[in-house]
C-alpha cells in the first residue's frame, strides 16, 4: 500500500454550470485524483491565521475513507455529497472547451498541473470535502481510493468568497437529529449484530417497543412530532438521552455481565425502571412539573440503578419488587419538582457531572438488613473506626 505518486497531470471533464450566483464546473472524477489535485488550508490562529478548514479529525477521515472503500452491496447504496474545491493559483489549471454535437452543454477538459502544486502553497483549495478526500491519495496503510465522487470546482474565488461558502456549507445546515439517527441505524442492523456491537442501543429500543416496558410510548424516535400531538401523545424524552442512560448502567454495573444472555440483562433493565415507575408514580406520570423524565433525571437514575442491579444480583433476585425495595430508600434524597427550593432542590443541575453527584448521594441510603447504608459505612470509615 502506497500513496499515489508519479503522476504529473490529471484531467477531468467537467459541465459548466451556474450554482446560485456562481459559476463552477461539476463532474465526477475518482477520490484521489481529486486528493492529488486540491490542499486542506487548515486555519490556526498563530501559524495559519487566514486558513479555513477545521482542524481534521484522524478518525472522521477514516471513517470517510473506509465508508468509500466499502464493497457495494445493492440493498445498501452509497453517496457522496459534492466536493467543493476553488482553484486559487489560475497557473495551475488549463481549461479547454469540447465541442458537443448540439452545443447545448458546454463540456470542458479540466487539467491540472501537479508540477506546481509541490512548493507547499494551496493552489487549490477545498472549501468543502476535506475529511472525504484527506486519505483517498492512499498511504502506507491505505490504498488510492478508485471510486467516482462528484465534484463542483470554482475558479478563482476570493479568500473572502470561499469562506462565505464555507460558512454557508458547515454552519447553515441543521445537523440530523442523533435520536433519528440512532433509529435509521438500528433498522439498517441485524438484531444479532445490533446486541453484539451496540447493547446500548438494541435494549433502549427494546424499551421503547415492549408494552411491558415502563419508558413504551414515552420516548420520542426523532423526527416529526406532528402525529404524537395530533393523537393527543406526549413523549418527553428523546431516543438518544434513553440510549445514554441505558449505557451508562451497563457500564456502571458490574454482575449485568455475568448474564450471558443478552435477553435477561435486558428484563433486568426493564424491570429497574419498572421499579422506578412505580417508586416515583407521581413524578414519572407528570413530566412537565418534575425533572425525573427530563436528562438530567434519566442520567441520574441509569447511574444508580447501575448500583441497585448490583445489589439485587448479589442477593439473587432481579425482579421489580427488590429493586423498589432499593429505590424507596433513596426516594427522598432529592425534591425533583422543577419549582422546589432549598436544599432538596435540583434547580439549576444539568449535565454529567451533577447526574453523577445526584447518583452518588442517592446511592449513599441504600442499605441491606444485614449491613450498614453506604452513608453510615462512609462516616465509619472517615472517622477512623475499624469496627
Amino acid at each position: 500500500m502506497a500513496k499515489l505518486s508519479g503522476i504529473r497531470q490529471i484531467e477531468v471533464l467537467a459541465d459548466r454550470e451556474k450554482n446560485l450566483d456562481t459559476i463552477c464546473y461539476r463532474g465526477a472524477a475518482p477520490l484521489s485524483h481529486l486528493a492529488l489535485i486540491s490542499q486542506p488550508d487548515v486555519f490556526d490562529q498563530i501559524t495559519n491565521p487566514d486558513g479555513l478548514q477545521r482542524d481534521l479529525s484522524p478518525k472522521h477521515a477514516s471513517e470517510a475513507y473506509e465508508y468509500a472503500r466499502r464493497k457495494p452491496e445493492p440493498d445498501y447504496p452509497r453517496a457522496y455529497p459534492e466536493v467543493v474545491l476553488n482553484v486559487r493559483d489560475k497557473k495551475v489549471l488549463t481549461l479547454e472547451e469540447i465541442e458537443s454535437s448540439d452545443g447545448s452543454v458546454r463540456t470542458f477538459r479540466l487539467s491540472f498541473d501537479l508540477d506546481h502544486m509541490r512548493s507547499g502553497k494551496v493552489a487549490v483549495s477545498r472549501v468543502d470535502g476535506n475529511h472525504r478526500l484527506f486519505y483517498a491519495a492512499g498511504d502506507d496503510r491505505r490504498d488510492p481510493l478508485t471510486v467516482f465522487a462528484p465534484f463542483q470546482i470554482h475558479v478563482g474565488l476570493s479568500r473572502d468568497q470561499e469562506r462565505s461558502l464555507f460558512v454557508d456549507i458547515n454552519a447553515n445546515q441543521k445537523g440530523l437529529n442523533t435520536s433519528h439517527l440512532a433509529i435509521m441505524r438500528a433498522r439498517l442492523t441485524e438484531e444479532e449484530q445490533e446486541i453484539k456491537d451496540h447493547p446500548d442501543r438494541w435494549m433502549a429500543h427494546r424499551l421503547v417497543d415492549d408494552p411491558d416496558s415502563a419508558w413504551h410510548g414515552l420516548v420520542h424516535l426523532g423526527g416529526s412530532k406532528k402525529g404524537s400531538r395530533t393523537q393527543g401523545l406526549s413523549r418527553p424524552v428523546n431516543f438518544a438521552s434513553l440510549q445514554a442512560g441505558v449505557s451508562r448502567t451497563l457500564a456502571k454495573s458490574q454482575y449485568i455481565h455475568d448474564f450471558t444472555e443478552a435477553e435477561a440483562q435486558y428484563i433486568v433493565i426493564r424491570n429497574y425502571w419498572e421499579a422506578v415507575k412505580l417508586t416515583f408514580s407521581d413524578e414519572w406520570a407528570k413530566p412537565k412539573d418534575f425533572l425525573l423524565l427530563r436528562n438530567i433525571g434519566v442520567m441520574s437514575m441509569s447511574l444508580l440503578g447501575g448500583t441497585i442491579i448490583d445489589r439485587c444480583i448479589a442477593r439473587g433476585t432481579a425482579n421489580i419488587d427488590g429493586m423498589a425495595r432499593y429505590v424507596r430508600q433513596a426516594k427522598n434524597v432529592f425534591d425533583w419538582n422543577k419549582n422546589a427550593a432549598g436544599d432538596r432542590s435540583l434547580s439549576g443541575m444539568t449535565g454529567n457531572r451533577a447526574a453523577l453527584i445526584i447518583a452518588g448521594e442517592m446511592a449513599k441510603e441504600l442499605s441491606d438488613e444485614t449491613g450498614l447504608a453506604i452513608r453510615d459505612l462512609q462516616q465509619q470509615l472517615l472517622s477512623g473506626s475499624s469496627d
